[in-house]
């Protein structure tokens, strides 16, 4: 079938569910270093690919497959029970979700959705991530001092990087030569640098608070400069409702970015656990960052590169992760404090749609997939 085409951007709602419509560009752009430097790729098309949402249920082992182009679950991957997050194999064969419960890999066909094979971890995992550069997989181990390694293509398990303490989410560099690690079990060098091409710790970073306190590492994101390489690190730390900008160079603190205050009553105080804000995304075109409150139940939006206040969304309670589209028009936000996920507008700072996925959806992504590797169950975009 033909790539699933729509004329012009925009929304349609038809009853309670709205349809997203795509701009569809000549050609396909995929990137050299500006435009595929940061964790969503930009895609100024989206002719010859399929576009996907991976939303895993933190309270179940059935995690859904959204499709953007309809805003509805066209797919469900069963099993995975206690999904930290769920990715998607860079070539688009595989996905990828790390199983808490059987401390586990879990690989994923992405034309049937069906379990083909379960990669064995050191221990219990949190968040992974792969490096397209050097063709690993890298595992936060959360049981266990350790980032879990694996060969991208072959699933060989390479071997196991020790670092201070059990790991929070592990990270990617936009150029693919650094490996970042979020510890668990400290404050001071809660951020663990290891170099790619060694697979080995080379650094520290710490998040100093206002006053001089430490804090330890939620989830980060990284801004790329225009070539590509990496220029800040953004990071969200416990019990702060805001994110810190750390020179990648110096490993120094720039500043601490917060929203706008509100008030405690508009605030929900049981979905803080201990980190009020927990999702952070820089957009695909560099030309924002939006990071996520739980305590808020918003989500909030900084330009860059001068982090000049965009405004807010409300979206639900427990506002959680978060991921945008290629455009970087659309922002989709797992409502952990409820059973669904919203698609935000993020020209008119609008809810387009909502989708119900299960209950407590926390980890999100983005998947660019080929369009013989969509889910034989769905004739939308990019259907077989």
């Amino acid at each position: 079938m033909a790539a699933y085409k729509l004329p012009d951007p925009g929304v349609t709602m038809q009853g309670t569910r709205a349809t997203i419509m795509f701009p569809i560009l000549a050609g396909l752009m995929f990137a050299g270093s500006p435009l595929g430097a940061q964790k969503v790729k930009r895609l100024d098309s989206y002719e010859g690919v399929a576009i996907r949402m991976l939303q895993s249920n933190n309270a179940g082992n059935v995690h859904a497959v959204i499709d953007p182009a309809l805003n509805e679950v066209v797919g469900y991957l069963e099993g995975c029970p206690r999904a930290h997050n769920i990715f998607a194999h860079p070539d688009g064969t595989y996905y990828y979700c790390t199983n808490e419960e059987e401390n586990t890999l879990d690989v994923f066909d992405t034309v049937t959705l069906q379990l083909v094979e379960q990669l064995q971890l050191t221990n219990r995992p949190n968040k992974a991530a792969y490096n397209e550069h050097n063709r690993k997989i890298y595992v936060g181990i959360a049981r266990a001092p350790y980032v879990d390694v694996f060969d991208l293509d072959t699933h060989e398990k390479l071997k196991s990087i020790r670092v201070a303490t059990g790991i929070h989410n592990v990270y990617v560099s936009p150029d693919g030569k650094w490996v970042v690690a979020g510890l668990n079990g400290r404050d001071e060098g809660s951020i663990q640098v290891i170099d790619a091409s060694t697979d080995e710790v080379v650094r520290e970073i710490s998040l100093p608070g206002p006053g001089g306190e430490i804090h330890r590492v939620r989830p980060m994101m990284f801004l790329a400069a225009e070539d590509g390489s990496t220029d800040k690190i953004l990071a969200q730390g416990a019990a702060v409702n805001g994110f810190w900008v750390i020179d990648w160079e110096t490993g120094e603190t720039e500043q601490i970015i917060y929203p706008p205050p509100l008030p405690a009553w508009k605030q929900s105080a049981e979905a803080n656990q201990g980190a009020p804000m927990h999702g952070l995304e820089v957009l695909p075109d560099r030309s924002a960052v939006w990071a996520s409150s739980r305590l808020d139940s918003r989500i909030y939006g900084w330009s860059l590169p001068d982090f000049e206040y965009i405004g807010a969304v409300e979206v639900g309670p427990a506002a959680n992760w978060m991921t945008p589209t290629p455009d970087s028009r659309y922002m989709y936000v797992a409502v952990s404090g409820a059973d669904y996920t919203v698609a935000v507008d993020l020209q008119t700072l609008e809810i387009v749609a909502k989708m119900t996925v299960g209950a407590g959806p926390k980890r999100i992504d983005t998947a660019i997939l080929p369009l013989d590797r969509v889910e034989k169950t769905t004739t939308t975009q990019g259907g077989l």
